[in-house]
C-alpha cells in the first residue's frame, strides 16, 4: 500500500532540517583564531619604547650588548617574535629550560568573562600576571598558551613591556576572545616570560605553580550554540493550499541549510 506522509510528519522533517543547518555552523574546519587586547594600569597598553631611567647605566649597557634584536624598532621586534611563536606548540616539560633566577612570575589571576549559551564554557577570559626581577627595571615579553594533557598551543605573544623590581603594581593584563578552533574543554594556561634583551626564556607560570591556571572551562565562539526555537503550526485538512505552503517551507529550509554551507 502506498504511504502518503501527513502534514504533521513533514513539519517534523522541516524542524529537523532547521536544527541540522544550525548545528553545521559549529564545525571546526579552520585554524584556531584568537583576538587579544592588552592593558596596563587600567589603560590600553602601547609597547614600551624606553626604560624608566632607574637602572644603573653600566648594567643597562652590559645587558643591551647581549641584545639579539639590537637595532630593530619596537614594531620589527614584535613582528619577529610573533613569527617565531604564533601557532607553535610545546610540551610542558620543555619549560624546564629556565636556567636563571633573575626573573620570576610572582602571581597570576584569571577571570571568565563571556558564556553566550550558559553551558559553563566561556569564549572570553582575562589573564593578569605580575612578573618581578632583581633589576630595577627590565624589558620583557610573554607568550601565552592554552593546552590539555601538558600539550600547549600558543594563542598570544605580548608586546614588549617593562617590569620594575618587585613592584606589585606593574602587572600586565590580556583580554582574549576565542573565535574558533577550541572545542569545549577544561584547558590549562601556560605563561612564558622572555628577556627582551637576550630573547631567553627566564620564567614560567603553569598549573603546577598556580591553581588559577588549571581547569579553565573554555570554548571558542563557534561552539557557543545559541538556539532559537522555531515553531511550526500545521492545520491538517484536505485542501491543496496547505501542501503548497509546506513545500515552500521545506524549500526555504533547504536554501538556508545549503546557502550557509556554500
Amino acid at each position: 500500500m502506498f504511504y502518503t506522509p501527513s502534514l504533521r510528519s513533514l513539519a517534523g522533517i522541516a524542524l529537523t532540517l532547521i536544527a541540522n543547518a544550525s548545528f553545521a555552523n559549529t564545525t571546526d574546519s579552520q585554524t584556531p583564531l584568537v583576538q587579544s587586547k592588552e592593558f596596563r594600569y587600567e589603560e590600553p597598553y602601547q609597547a614600551a619604547v624606553q626604560n624608566s631611567g632607574n637602572s644603573d647605566q653600566t648594567d643597562i649597557a652590559a645587558r643591551q650588548s647581549t641584545s639579539v634584536l639590537q637595532g630593530l624598532s619596537v614594531e620589527q621586534k614584535q613582528e619577529h617574535r610573533e613569527a617565531k611563536y604564533n601557532g607553535t606548540s610545546k610540551q610542558l616539560a620543555s619549560t624546564s629550560l629556565v636556567t636563571t633566577s633573575d626573573f620570576w612570575i610572582y602571581d597570576s589571576w584569571l577571570s571568565l568573562d563571556l558564556d553566550l549559551d550558559y553551558d559553563g564554557y566561556f569564549s572570553k577570559f582575562t589573564l593578569e600576571f605580575d612578573a618581578d626581577t632583581i633589576y630595577a627595571d627590565a624589558p620583557v615579553y610573554a607568550v601565552i598558551y592554552l593546552g590539555t594533557n601538558e600539550q600547549y598551543e600558543s594563542i598570544h605573544v605580548t608586546s614588549e613591556f617593562y617590569i620594575y623590581g618587585e613592584d606589585g603594581s606593574d602587572s600586565f593584563v590580556i583580554e582574549s576572545e576565542l573565535i574558533r578552533g577550541f572545542p569545549p574543554r577544561d584547558y590549562d594556561v601556560l605563561i612564558e616570560l622572555y628577556d627582551a634583551y637576550s630573547e631567553e626564556l627566564v620564567a614560567v607560570a603553569d598549573y603546577y605553580a598556580d591553581a588559577d591556571l588549571s581547569y579553565v572551562s573554555l570554548e571558542s565562539e563557534n561552539y557557543e550554540s545559541v538556539y532559537e526555537e522555531t515553531v511550526v503550526i500545521v492545520e491538517e485538512h484536505g485542501g491543496s493550499t496547505a501542501w503548497y505552503s509546506l513545500i515552500a517551507l521545506l524549500g526555504i529550509v533547504a536554501l538556508k541549510r545549503f546557502g550557509k554551507s556554500a
